[in-house]
């Protein structure tokens, strides 16, 4: 007994020095994180960041390097704030500038669904880019700010897709620099809705493709060039199905910054995107079929050697009778099966039964 307590007090002991030890440590659920709206920054800064302002009019044009807020408040034109690439500084820098939300800050640097969100005096908007690699479809975010008399852009980098926007704007006479910011930003969304034809495009030709190869013949690889397809169909419809409603409200719900003017064009950003909606729709319902295709094809394969093997096994069994009745360990048989013409006989009638067998199979038309 005194043995099993001097055990059992170092068992006790060893247990609170675990426990001493274990209590300075936070596990990571009981962490606790920041606060709603705030942004993370771990010290770190490897973005490239390229932030330009555009200031236009009827009669001004004129792009810069962004750097200042007050620098390009002063003048009454247009503002576009194109940011490619940001980092902490930045997105607190624009905040700042424009007294932004904090939560609007979070989204941006966050990935959210496409959307629209109204605040005192400007809108957020959320939607997705798309660019075609050689093994997947990249995603990017890219968020609108619409104020009174400016527009912000921010893109996770550097991108091309809206310098067409610019090259207009620089032309004096074009329909933007007519226009007040409200337009500049239908501009945008148009340009971006746009982007996704060239993705369903290439999506189309992925469909004929491999439609000719179910044509030709299936293999594995045909089933994974299917699947492969479905499941950038799904990528792309949960990114562009919330664009339907998104821009839906943005037409119909009658805000403040967006005059009457710019709502009648809203209106064809709102058909492209519902055009880009029902197009994946019927692709996804084409991949479906192309699936069953596939999947009723390779079992058609699998009846044509199941039935192949059946009509072999089956020109085999009077076969394999006729040699098992002539076998058989007869006295009397086998002095007559010795006799040459007997045992030619045998082999004819061998010969002549599949032949037989293989026309009628052929009438019925079960080869």
């Amino acid at each position: 007994m005194p043995f099993k307590a001097l055990i059992m007090n170092k068992y006790i002991l060893l247990q609170k020095l675990i426990l001493t030890k274990m209590k300075p440590m936070r596990t990571k659920s009981n962490e606790i994180g920041p606060d709603s709206g705030s942004l993370i920054f771990d010290g770190i800064e490897t973005i490239e960041s390229e932030i330009t302002l555009i200031e236009y009019n009827k009669e001004l044009f004129k792009r810069d390097r962004f750097e200042k807020c007050r620098k390009f408040k002063k003048e009454d034109t247009i503002k576009w704030i194109k940011i490619n690439g940001f980092s902490y500084i930045e997105i607190q820098e624009i905040g700042k500038c424009f007294n932004l939300h904090p939560l609007v800050l979070e989204d941006i640097n966050t990935d959210q669904r496409p959307k629209i969100e109204e605040y005192d005096d400007y809108l957020y908007l959320v939607l997705k880019s798309f660019n075609k690699s050689k093994s997947e479809i990249i995603i990017k975010q890219i968020s609108l700010i619409l104020g009174k008399n400016f527009v912000i852009s921010f893109q996770d980098e550097k991108s091309e897709i809206f310098d067409l926007i610019t090259n207009k704007i620089s032309i004096k006479e074009s329909i933007i620099r007519n226009n007040d910011a409200d337009f500049l930003l239908y501009s945008l969304l148009d340009t971006i809705v746009d982007s996704y034809f060239i993705i369903l495009e290439d999506i189309d030709d992925r469909i004929d493709s491999i439609e000719k190869e179910l044509i030709d013949g299936t293999s594995k690889k045909t089933l994974n060039s299917i699947n492969k397809l479905k499941r950038d169909i799904i990528t792309l419809r949960k990114s562009i199905w919330p664009l339907k409603e998104m821009t839906s409200t943005l037409k119909t719900s009658n805000f403040s910054l967006i005059g009457d003017t710019t709502n009648l064009y809203l209106r064809d950003v709102y058909d492209h995107s519902a055009q880009v909606s029902d197009m994946l729709d019927i692709f996804r319902d084409t991949t479906s079929g192309m699936l069953d295709t596939y999947l009723s094809s390779m079992s058609n394969n699998l009846n044509e050697i199941v039935r192949l093997l059946t009509i072999i096994s089956v020109i085999f069994v009077p076969l394999t009778f006729i040699t098992g009745f002539f076998g058989m360990n007869f006295q009397n048989m086998i002095t007559k099966i010795s006799i040459p013409l007997i045992f030619s006989e045998v082999l004819i009638v061998m010969f002549v039964i599949p032949v037989i067998m293989l026309i009628y199979f052929k009438r019925k038309k079960w080869l």
